[in-house]
Parts: structure tokens; C-alpha cells; sequence
């Protein structure tokens, strides 16, 4: 069978009438769409344009001014702690204390709450938020903390810093930091 047999009646007639060799073709009236010399005087060239603003619907949250400031804090004890060849345990009452300075024990005593329930933070007084703003950071960091000894002392929430961790090269769990990490300049 050739091809013109496989044809039906409705085919060869629309063949014979719009045949496939010789295409008309309409013309547009269309003109070109008029462009604006303004705004092309007032756009830069594609390659000296800056980074994209950050749009993801996940960028318009704040984060919590004392988290992202605890969040540099804790970076700057991780990379002062230089765990190039061994793991280490930390925990949030070392970053508290060593950043400020200030003993837990000796504010809760202050504060007069060093004796009470220690559920729920009580015992540690208005450092209370200060460590669970800094557990957060940790806990985002390290994963799940865990109870162990620490030179001899029963410590609740501790988290290993692996050998090897470079602060550097983690991304911030805050997104304020969030460009200063990507421009290189967050952990200077």
C-alpha cells in the first residue's frame, strides 16, 4: 500500500485544499511593542547588576535580635576552641560564662532563686533565656544534646564538636546572618 491509498476521502480533500508544499503565510500588523528609553537609561547592564534580594517566603520571619547576637557569640567560642584535631563537649552555661564573664551560680545566688526547682530553668535565674537562646543555636549546630560528665561534673545538656569542625563553613541558623556568612565576613 503507497501513502495515497492510506488516505481517506476527508484527508485528500483537505490535502488537495491546503497543500503542504506551498504554505500561506498571513502578515502581522503588528508593530514592535514601544520600550521605554528611561527606564533603559536607568538599568544596568545584566553583569554589573548586585546579588538578588533574598525572596523566599522563609527570609520575610525576623529572627530574635538576642539570637542572632548569641549566635555570634557562640561562633566566635567555636572558633577559639580550634578543634583541628580533637572532638570536644560543650555546653550553653560555658558560652554564657565565658562570654560575660559572669557565673551562673553566683547570679542565680544574686537573684535569690539558687535554690529552687532547677526544672524549667528556674535555678539559673535571668540567665535562663540567655541559655536557651544559645541551645537553640547548639542544638542547630550539633543535633541532639546529651547528659554526660564534664571534668568530673554531672552536666545535662552537653553537645560533641566533632574533630575537624570548622565553624567557617557552617551556615548560620539565623537568617540575619545569613549574607554576611555567603560574602565571607561573618566569622572575622
Amino acid at each position: 500500500m503507497t501513502e495515497e491509498q492510506d488516505l481517506s476521502d476527508v484527508e485528500r480533500a483537505l490535502q488537495a485544499r491546503f497543500n503542504p508544499t506551498k504554505l500561506e503565510r498571513f502578515t502581522s500588523t503588528a508593530l514592535e511593542p514601544k520600550r521605554s528609553e528611561l527606564v533603559q537609561q536607568l538599568a544596568l547592564p545584566e553583569d554589573a547588576r548586585g546579588r538578588m534580594p533574598m525572596t523566599q517566603e522563609k527570609f520575610a520571619t525576623v529572627d530574635n535580635p538576642q539570637r542572632v547576637e548569641w549566635e555570634r557569640h557562640v561562633r566566635y567560642f567555636l572558633k577559639q576552641l580550634r578543634p583541628r584535631e580533637q572532638a570536644h563537649r560543650i555546653t550553653a552555661p560555658m558560652i554564657f560564662e565565658w562570654t560575660t564573664g559572669i557565673s551562673i551560680k553566683e547570679l542565680a545566688e544574686a537573684e535569690g532563686v539558687a535554690n529552687n526547682n532547677p526544672r524549667g530553668g528556674g535555678a539559673t535565674g535571668s540567665a535562663n533565656s540567655h541559655l536557651r537562646h544559645i541551645n537553640a543555636i547548639l542544638k542547630e549546630y550539633f543535633g541532639t544534646p546529651y547528659k554526660t560528665k564534664i571534668a568530673g561534673r554531672e552536666v545535662g545538656k552537653a553537645y560533641k564538636v566533632r574533630a575537624h569542625f570548622r565553624v567557617e563553613r557552617k551556615q548560620p541558623a539565623c537568617i540575619t546572618l545569613k549574607p554576611e556568612f555567603e560574602q565571607g565576613i561573618l566569622d572575622q
